[in-house]
C-alpha cells in the first residue's frame, strides 16, 4: 500500500450540472445552510443493523441534484449530503465525490478521484473517508473468477485508493494507492479506520495520516460487502473465492472464525453483513448459473454457527448479479432479490417468510425502515412504501434511473435516493405516500426524424435473420430485456448495456460497435464496417434500449406516448 500526503488544494470543479435553477458551487466552496443529520456518519447504512434512517423532526428538503455520471451511496452529517460518483473509468465520466447542502441541494464541492467509487462516503471528526476501484478483473482472474475453486483473486483494474477529505472544502488530506478495489465502504472509528478490499486482505489504517496500523489476508477478495464492527472489538466481512464469512478480532489483529456459505456462488460479497441480537445476517445467491436462488443466512456472531438460512426462490440470473444487504429492523429482517423481483420480510428467529412484495424490476437495493414505512428501491426505477408489518405497498414513484446496490437514506421527514442516471433526489416522504404508479413502465418516447428511423432500422435488423441467417433474439430472448444461460454461456440483458461502453480490457479499449461485430461473428455472420450505416443503425438501437441510462437519446425518460420500450 502506497500512502500519499496532500499539501495543496485539488482544483474543485465549479461547472458541473446541478439541480434545475441552482447555481454550480464556487470558490471558496459554500457552507451548508443547517447543521442537520448526525456529526458522524461511521460505516455503510450508519448503523449495524444497515438502516439508514437518521432522526430530523423538523427537517424537510425537496430539491433535485444531477451530476455527469451515476450516484449512489448517499451519507449525511452536519448538514451536508455526500454521494459516490459510479462513473465508469473507460467512459470519460467524472468519477468524483459530491458534497451537497442538505437544505438546498446546492453543490458545496465536489472532488475527483483516480476511478469510480461506489463506497458510501464516512464521516468522522474532520475527515470524509472514501475509496475508488472498477469491479472488473485482469489477466488470469479474467477467467478464474468464474471457477469456484479458484482462489488468490484480485478484484479491480486501474486506480485503486483510499482518500481522507477534508470536508469544508474537499481537499485530499492523505491517499493510499492499494493493489485491488476499494469498493467496500469503510468503518470509522477514533482509533482505526477498518478497510476489506479486492486484494483479499484486511487493513487497519491510523485515521489522521493513512499509515497501515496493521493487516490481515484472509484469502477472499471483497466486492461491495462492507464490514460491520461489533462492541466487542470483531469486525466481520464477507469476501468471494471463497465464498465465506470473517471475524477478526481487532484486539488481536486475527481471524477469530470463517464460515464457508453452502452453496453460494455469488452475490454474498455484495452482501454488507447486519448485526443484531449477537446475530449476522446476510444474503447470498445459490445453486447455480443455470437455475440460481437467492438465499439469506444467519450466523452466530460469536462462533460463525449457521443457525438457520433460508432460500427465497429462483428465477432468471440478472446481468448484474449484486444482491442486497439486510435490514433488521421490528425483530425482521427486510431484504430484496435481484432474482426473484420481489422484498422479503423474514423472522429474524427462524428465517421463515413473513410476507413479499412483487416489484417490477430486480431488487438489489437495501431498504430504509421507520416505524411506520418501509422505503426500496427496483432496478426498473421505481420507488416504493411499504407497511413493514404487511408488506402492502403503501405508495410508488417511478423515478427513471436504476436503483442498484444502494440504499434510500430517511433524514427526518425526507427521503433522499441517488440513481444510475445521475441525479440525487431529495423528497418529502408523504409524496411518495401519496403516489402510486407501479403499473408499468412508462414508454419510452421515439426521437423524432432521421434518429427515429435509424432506431427503427435497427430493430429490424435486431429481429431479422439477414445479419447472420437468424435473429439476434434467438439469443438474447425477451427482445434482449432479461439475462438467460444458454449451452453455459451467459446471454446478458441489453438493457443499459450501452452505458458500459466503450470499456478497457487489458491494453484494448473496446467500443459498442466492437462488441457488436463480436456478436455477429460468434453468431455466423460478417462482421460490418465501420462506415455500414447498418452498424449505426444496430448502436442506435442499442443506446435506445439503454434509455434508462445516462447517456440514452432522449434524456430522462418518462410517461409520453408513440412507440416504446424497442423489444
Amino acid at each position: 500500500m502506497l500512502r500519499v500526503r496532500w499539501g495543496w488544494l485539488l482544483p474543485v470543479v465549479a461547472g458541473l450540472a446541478v439541480g434545475v435553477g441552482m447555481a454550480a458551487a464556487a470558490s471558496p466552496p459554500r457552507r451548508p445552510t443547517s447543521v442537520v443529520g448526525p456529526a458522524a456518519f461511521v460505516k455503510y447504512g450508519e448503523n449495524s443493523s444497515n438502516n439508514p434512517v437518521v432522526a430530523a423532526d423538523r427537517f424537510r428538503g425537496d430539491w433535485t441534484f444531477s451530476a455527469k455520471e451515476p450516484l449512489q451511496q448517499a451519507s449525511i452529517a452536519h448538514g451536508v449530503i455526500y454521494a459516490s460518483g459510479d462513473g465508469d473509468m473507460a467512459g470519460g465520466q467524472d468519477h468524483r465525490i459530491y458534497a451537497v447542502d442538505a437544505k438546498t441541494g446546492h453543490l458545496l464541492w465536489s472532488t475527483r478521484l483516480d476511478n469510480m467509487s461506489m463506497t458510501t462516503p464516512v464521516v468522522l471528526g474532520n475527515r470524509v473517508y472514501v475509496g475508488s476501484g472498477t469491479q472488473q478483473f485482469r489477466g488470469r482472474n479474467v477467467v478464474e473468477e468464474g471457477v469456484l475453486p479458484s482462489t488468490g483473486i484480485v478484484r479491480g483494474t486501474g486506480a485503486s485508493a483510499i482518500y481522507a477529505l477534508d470536508p469544508a472544502n474537499g481537499r485530499v488530506v492523505w491517499k493510499d494507492k492499494t493493489r485491488g478495489e476499494d469498493m467496500p465502504s469503510f468503518v470509522a472509528t477514533r482509533r482505526a479506520l477498518y478497510v476489506a478490499n479486492g486484494q483479499g486482505r484486511v487493513y487497519a489504517l491510523q485515521p489522521s495520516t493513512g499509515a497501515v496500523l496493521w493487516s490481515v489476508p484472509i484469502g477472499s477478495y471483497v466486492s461491495m460487502a462492507s464490514p460491520t464492527l461489533s462492541s466487542s472489538g470483531l469486525l466481520y466481512v464477507s469476501g468471494a473465492h471463497p465464498y465465506r464469512v470473517y471475524a477478526i478480532n481487532t484486539h488481536t489483529h486475527r481471524i477469530q472464525w470463517s464460515r464457508s456459505l453452502p452453496k453460494v456462488f455469488a452475490g454474498s460479497d455484495d452482501s454488507s453483513p447486519a448485526l443484531a441480537h449477537d446475530t449476522l445476517y446476510l444474503e447470498g445467491t445459490t445453486g447455480g448459473w443455470r437455475h440460481p436462488s437467492s438465499a439469506v443466512f444467519a450466523l452466530s456472531a460469536q462462533s460463525g454457527r449457521i443457525r438457520w438460512s433460508r432460500r427465497l426462490g429462483q428465477g432468471p440470473l440478472p446481468q448484474d448479479i449484486e444482491v442486497s444487504a439486510p435490514v433488521v429492523a421490528h425483530h425482521r429482517i427486510y431484504v430484496g432479490s435481484p432474482i426473484t423481483h420481489r422484498e422479503y420480510a423474514l423472522s429474524s428467529t427462524n428465517g421463515r417468510v413473513v410476507w413479499q412484495f412483487q416489484a417490477v424490476g430486480p431488487v438489489s437495493e437495501s431498504a430504509a425502515v421507520t416505524r411506520r414505512t418501509l422505503y426500496v428501491g427496483d432496478g426498473a426505477g421505481f420507488l416504493y412504501a411499504l407497511n413493514p408489518e404487511t408488506g402492502q405497498e403503501r405508495g410508488s414513484l417511478y423515478i427513471g434511473g436504476s436503483l442498484a446496490a444502494d440504499y434510500p437514506l430517511v433524514v427526518g421527514g425526507t427521503l433522499i435516493q441517488p440513481d444510475e442516471n445521475g441525479l440525487l433526489l431529495a423528497m418529502p416522504r408523504e409524496r411518495l405516500l401519496a403516489s402510486y404508479q407501479r403499473r408499468q413502465v412508462p414508454a419510452i418516447p421515439l426521437p423524432a426524424g432521421q434518429i427515429g428511423q435509424q432506431i427503427l432500422q435497427g430493430e429490424a435488423l435486431f429481429y431479422g435473420q439477414g445479419l447472420t441467417g437468424r435473429s439476434c433474439a434467438s439469443c438474447h430472448l425477451a427482445g434482449g430485456s432479461v439475462t438467460t444461460v444458454q449451452k453455459g454461456a451467459v446471454m446478458p440483458t441489453l438493457l443499459g448495456v450501452a452505458s458500459g461502453f466503450p470499456r478497457a480490457k487489458g491494453h484494448q479499449l473496446i467500443t459498442l460497435d466492437d462488441q457488436i461485430n463480436r456478436c455477429l461473428a460468434h453468431a455466423g455472420g460478417q462482421k460490418l464496417a465501420s462506415q455500414d450505416p447498418r452498424l449505426a443503425d444496430l448502436n442506435l438501437y442499442l443506446h435506445w434500449l439503454s434509455s434508462g441510462w445516462r447517456d440514452n437519446l432522449g434524456g430522462h425518460s418518462g410517461p409520453a406516448g408513440g412507440k416504446g420500450g424497442g423489444c
